[in-house]
């Protein structure tokens, strides 16, 4: 009987051992993460990505450590926009405003939804990124993608300009860009797009 009592507790010892690693190796006992699920990005947040360039056949020119940083808040247009910079470079990449409808970008002097969140799966919406105008059609809501900062649930949204399939984005309420690839125009006289470039997040610190 003190053998069985001492074995019950034996196991129940273990239990409580492999689910608070469990928990600490993976955010949640399920296996997913929200990253810092309370945090927003902020002046001083720095992203961390994987930022892949390709040839227009395909393969590989570089693969690289980037960083993005919020490096201040500025108003423009009675709004407060976080301005995100590429460290190395030292060149703007984003003003960005998360609304009650999703992420803002200011670019063309103006406001415009990047990624709409809440949002529904094949809902479209047009809007101005890279220079022109853009769809966008909301791919997937809320799926659990892979990522360096853990399984994380992200919307998924694909860009198109001129029927040319130009961008594929994930995007998530606390790490906002966490997964991008771009789509360029192949040299003349094609008029095919190649995929240009694949940024993926590794890390973020608030």
């Amino acid at each position: 009987m003190k053998l069985s009592y001492l074995y019950i507790l034996m196991l129940l010892f273990g239990a409580g051992i492999f689910t608070s690693c469990q928990k600490e190796i993976n955010g949640l006992s399920d296996g997913s993460i929200d990253p810092v699920a309370d945090q927003k990005p902020k002046v001083g947040t720095i992203w961390t990505y994987r930022y892949t360039t390709y040839q227009v056949l395909g393969s590989v020119i570089d693969v690289k450590v980037i960083y993005h940083k919020a490096k201040s808040e500025e108003t423009i247009g009675s709004e407060k926009w976080l301005k995100i910079v590429d460290v190395d470079a030292d060149t703007t990449v984003y003003y960005l405003n998360v609304k009650t409808n999703g992420l803002y970008q200011y670019t063309n002097n103006n406001s415009y939804l990047f990624c709409k969140a809440p949002a529904v799966i094949n809902e479209t919406y047009n809007t101005f990124n890279d220079g022109s105008t853009e769809d966008f059609t909301v791919k997937g809501v809320n799926d659990t993608l892979a990522t360096g900062i853990g399984n994380i649930p992200a919307n998924y949204y694909e860009g198109v300009k001129n029927s040319f399939l130009i961008d594929r984005i994930w995007y998530n309420k606390n790490a906002w860009i966490v997964h991008r690839v771009i789509w360029r125009k192949k040299p003349d006289p094609s008029s095919a797009y190649y995929r240009y470039s694949t940024m993926y997040i590794d890390n973020i610190v608030y």
